[in-house]
């Protein structure tokens, strides 16, 4: 196949080591196999944002026959292109975080559904939704943290579940 992941590697980290300049040390004569490789496969990375939009140029054939020209054009690697050359993910790993903050509402609303949705008796689950509807907003963050750590302890018997529920598929 003419797409070849050691190739790409190869080639981005080359282009990496120019970086911030464009990278010129490749096959120059467009009607070889080789150079056409080359330039199939840095397309190839640039529509997935690793290289410039300036990287290769793509000539589609007016014939109506379909095909064309590849050319190498000035390739250049992204931002994006660094960070997926780091081990850590680069600064795309930190700035792409997603923090999720519940509101003490929230916590509340969710685990009053899961007191009424429970087995308990309806006497226990008023009982239990009204202690909770009183809590401070720092004994809900205390409940939901031993909630979290029940849920963790319990993780093995949990993939089961989620392993019988994905096979019925």
């Amino acid at each position: 196949m003419i797409l070849d992941r050691v190739l790409q590697l190869e080639l981005l980290s080359k282009i990496a080591e120019c970086y911030p300049f464009v990278w010129t040390d490749y096959e120059r004569k467009p009607d070889t196999p080789e150079y056409y490789k080359i330039a199939v496969n840095l397309n190839y990375l640039k529509g997935h944002g690793l290289l410039t939009e300036n990287s290769t140029k793509v000539v589609h054939s007016t014939s109506g026959n379909g095909g064309g020209s590849i050319l190498v054009m000035k390739p250049e690697i992204t931002e994006k292109g660094l960070d997926f050359l780091k081990d850590d993910g680069g600064l795309s790993a930190i700035l792409n975080v997603v923090t999720i903050r519940f509101e003490t509402e929230t916590l509340k609303a969710i685990i009053s559904t899961k007191i009424n949705e429970s087995d308990l008796s309806q006497e226990q689950k008023q009982s239990m939704t009204l202690a909770l509807e009183e809590l401070p907003a720092e004994s809900i963050k205390h409940l939901t943290t031993k909630l979290l750590d029940e849920c963790v302890d319990n993780l093995p018997g949990a993939m089961t579940v989620i392993g019988t529920w994905l096979s019925s598929f």
